[in-house]
């Protein structure tokens, strides 16, 4: 998981020198560009780029956005990483899923710890497009779940990641920031190879293969080692209220995927 939770810190070092949106594309063309030539193929289709808007294009401009407006890029990890949270409320919404006894702890506890880590004193924006991210995710991974969990996965994302250029490429035209620097361009490809081609490749296996609540548990601890991350890299402290609510909100996360008493649909 670490590829993933050092993500966020570059991607604050990387905003230095390119905007948000250009991030996003660099990521999707050249990761999808790297699965391309690992899978020797793509699958396509009206699925499959409803799949890559949500996974892909808007998700990783919300996760650009709340990184660049959030105080630390672990607070921003933590918030989108509710994505099981939103993942088990739509499974129940959509999917007529049952929701045991110590998952509605979970969840409850969760969205008090996303208030604690706030501060209380209401969201800023950084933390409100965080959560945005982690509700578009859950919904792209419900997506997945129920129309394209039989599709290959390296081929699968290939395409999503490449069609999502042609979403993310008009919204970069809006703000075209870029400094042409060695670091910022090696980071920027360094995050699209990692985080991009390595990190969906595990992910939508995963989901694949135990299903996206379940699968959901094994990134837990990106958002510690982001935190972990964004000490060495950048320096940045996290606040004691910041600690104890993001602590208490992976407790109510990890909660959810424990055993417990069934509630009646």
């Amino acid at each position: 998981m670490s590829f993933w939770g050092s993500a966020f810190p570059l991607i604050k070092i990387i905003l230095d020198f390119m905007s948000p949106f250009l991030i996003a594309l660099i990521r999707v063309l050249v990761g999808g560009t790297v699965l391309l030539l690992v899978s020797r193929r793509f699958i396509y289709g009206v699925k499959e780029s409803i799949s890559a808007i949500l996974n892909i294009g808007l998700f990783l401009i919300l996760l650009n956005l709340g990184i660049e407006f959030s105080p630390n890029p672990g607070l921003a990890s933590t918030l989108i990483y509710t994505q099981p949270i939103f993942v088990l409320i739509l499974s129940r919404v959509i999917l007529k899923e049952k929701i045991n006894l110590l998952q509605a702890m979970g969840i409850l506890t969760a969205f008090l710890g996303i208030f604690a880590s706030v501060g209380g004193g209401g969201f800023d924006l950084g933390s409100l497009i965080s959560l945005g991210g982690g509700l578009t995710w859950a919904l792209g991974t419900i997506y997945y779940r129920v129309n394209l969990r039989d599709r290959d996965v390296l081929a699968l994302n290939s395409y999503m990641s490449l069609f999502s250029s042609l979403i993310i490429f008009p919204v970069s035209l809006l703000n075209f920031k870029i400094e042409w620097n060695a670091e910022g361009i090696g980071l920027a490809l360094l995050v699209s190879i990692t985080a991009q081609a390595l990190g969906f490749i595990l992910w939508f296996s995963t989901v694949r293969s135990i299903g996206p609540v379940k699968a959901s548990s094994a990134v837990l601890l990106v958002p510690v080692s982001s935190y972990l991350f964004s000490y060495l890299l950048l320096g940045e402290i996290p606040s004691v209220i910041e600690i104890i609510g993001s602590a208490v909100t992976l407790t109510g996360v990890f909660l959810t995927f424990l055993p417990g008493i069934g509630v009646r649909k």
